[in-house]
């Protein structure tokens, strides 16, 4: 059986349960979120065997004789207990969320091993009490109901209780008017029904606001450049560099606090949330313009503490990006202790220290990783492993209140969602279970099992050679040689390599790796899609070799046939967002980002 997050204890008793006539039976206890579940398990009971299983709630709870009786203990904790025996399944949650993830968890059974599963005991209980994904909406892709809908029904499959939508101007704030029209939006009632749909899942749909820095959009804008700390800045001919530095709020004009809290009033009853994400990361500019020789640590907290306090009045508890109080440490005792640090480090190697730093204050401390799928074409498993293990392990150890797995769309977010699935799975999995044993053969074919619907454990092999290849070059190198004639996107250019015969060699890999995901034996999404970004990366490697030596031939034909597979599958769960920027630079056009969305 393959199960992800590996539960606790799970004890095999011999023989097997068929499950083709079984029916469902909840207790009363359970309410529609579970009734819900259990639609979709009799679906999938459905689907392997041909018989639909009955649905029904009784008083009591029945022995599971010819049944799966699902029931809830009432209690606190997000725990079960599953037992499969010869003649029926028995899942008790402590809680409905525990009922919940024990269905989970038989789904699970039933897609690894088929109709007839292995007799076991299952005891079993999360390490972290948060588990939840971070998603950028706005560097690129804004997702559509559709992919959020199904990046719900993932994340919950695996066991994860929360959500966050990173957003700064792709949502119809009053503010925003004029802007967020041309990148592609989330309205109001969609996210309403996110929230319904992350509420029928036990995930907790939080929300996530740039409001100190990241305001390029706001800050760019005739009605609103006042409020900018730096007036002015160098642009560069990178478009999508020019979005994500410098626009920072003056945070000593009150004008700027009146801005942010009306962003902040608008957003707020949307959600069922208890938390808020004011995030306040990269104040880059902060007292470098308007506010020159003024204390930077002073001048942060005091504009923190203003939205802090203004969302306690509003009843909620915030949650903010830790990497500026880290700077500043001579403020973190400043901070109110009913509030979430979110710890977030992407290195390789993140320097650990930090998890015992934050966990020597009153507050609760959130540790954050990544799945290392920005500037790339697929995420980067070996980095993403290394970082993620090693700051949930370290989260673990210090017992703290639980895990955001980040994922990030700089450079108009070349990378989709489907690619960056494995980092996902790795970050609930040992958000769950910090004992998993990662980062070796045996967990690879699990992930290709259950994630990829590939026993053989060929899909992750692919997707690690597959990034061996990019390692060389990636979407971010490529756009620094195209936009810049640089190898880096910060600090002084260095310059390119000059062989040409390097890149012409990873477009044939890339090639051949393509046409290795299409041979797959199980074809799904995931696999579609990363036969699509590794002819990407073909695509852009041949370019490379042509800024080179000015003759590498390139089959424009065969790129567009690549941008319209591309397009489909950038549509298939986001709206048209940057889509346009992302398919000029792929056939070789300079822009500017603002042009090509407006007049797409």
């Amino acid at each position: 059986m393959t199960i992800l997050p590996q539960p606790k204890k799970l004890k095999k008793t011999g023989g097997f349960v068929k499950t083709a006539g079984l029916d469902i039976v909840l207790t009363t206890k359970c309410d529609s979120r579970i009734f819900k579940a259990a639609q979709k398990l009799a679906n999938e009971i459905f689907e392997e065997t041909g018989i639909d299983p009955v649905i029904t709630k009784v008083l009591g709870t029945p022995e599971p004789n010819g049944k799966i009786v699902i029931d809830c203990l009432n209690k606190k904790g997000e725990g079960y207990k599953l037992s499969a025996r010869e003649n029926g399944i028995l899942i008790t949650g402590d809680s409905l969320a525990g009922a919940f993830y024990g269905i989970q968890t038989l789904r699970q059974m039933l897609e690894s091993c088929g109709e007839d599963i292995e007799c076991c005991e299952i005891e079993d209980k999360p390490d972290m009490a948060y588990r939840g994904f971070y998603h950028d909406a706005s560097r690129g892709r804004v997702p559509n109901l559709e992919g959020v809908f199904e990046m719900i029904d993932f994340l919950a499959y695996f066991k994860h209780n929360s959500y966050q939508l990173y957003i700064e101007h792709t949502f119809e704030f009053d503010e925003y008017k004029g802007i967020y029209k041309a990148f592609g939006y989330m309205t109001a009632e969609e996210i309403m029904q996110i929230d319904d749909y992350c509420y029928d899942n036990f995930v907790d749909f939080v929300p996530s606001l740039s409001s100190f820095g990241h305001l390029f959009r706001l800050l760019e804008s005739k009605k609103y450049h006042h409020l900018c700390e730096l007036d002015t800045y160098e642009r560069r001919a990178n478009p999508w560099i020019n979005t994500m530095l410098h626009h920072t709020i003056n945070a000593s004009d009150p004008d700027s606090f009146e801005l942010i809290a009306s962003l902040i009033n608008q957003y707020v009853p949307l959600f069922r949330s208890k938390y808020f994400n004011i995030c306040c990361d990269e104040t880059f500019d902060i007292c470098m313009g308007k506010n020159q020789g003024k204390n930077k640590g002073e001048l942060y907290l005091d504009f923190t503490l203003k939205i802090i306090n203004h969302l306690k009045s509003l009843g909620k508890t915030v949650m903010m990006w830790g990497d500026i109080v880290l700077h500043h440490p001579e403020t973190m005792d400043r901070f109110p202790d009913d509030m979430v640090m979110l710890n977030w480090n992407y290195n390789f190697n993140p320097p650990l220290h930090t998890v015992e730093q934050f966990a020597q204050q009153r507050f609760s401390q959130v540790v954050c990783p990544g799945t290392s799928c920005w500037n790339q074409f697929c995420e980067n498993v070996p980095y993403a492993e290394r970082n993620i293990s090693k700051m949930v392990r370290k989260g673990a150890e210090y017992k703290v209140m639980g895990m955001l797995n980040t994922s990030w769309g700089d450079y108009g977010s070349i990378c989709p969602m489907t690619c960056t699935v494995y980092g996902m799975v790795l970050g609930g999995a040992l958000a769950w279970n910090s004992k998993t044993k990662v980062m070796c053969e045996k967990y690879d074919k699990a992930v290709s099992d259950i994630v990829y619907g590939d026993p053989s454990g060929e899909t992750v092999k692919l997707i690690r050679k597959f990034v061996d290849v990019q390692s060389v070059f990636t979407w971010l190198d490529y756009c620094c040689a195209f936009f810049e004639n640089r190898t880096l996107p910060w600090g002084d250019p260095e310059p390119l390599h000059n062989d040409s015969s390097i890149y012409i060699e990873n477009a044939k890999r890339m090639y051949e790796i393509a046409e290795e995901f299409r041979r797959l034996p199980v074809q799904s999404r995931f696999t579609v899609d990363l036969r699509i970004q590794a002819e990407g990366l073909a695509i852009v490697n041949l370019r490379m070799a042509r800024i080179i030596d000015g003759v590498t031939e390139i089959d424009e034909a065969k790129v567009e046939k690549w941008v319209e597979r591309y397009s489909e599958s950038w549509l298939r769960s986001d709206k048209r967002g940057e889509l346009d920027a992302v398919l000029a630079a792929m056939r070789g056009k300079k822009f500017d980002v603002d042009y090509v969305i407006t007049n797409a």
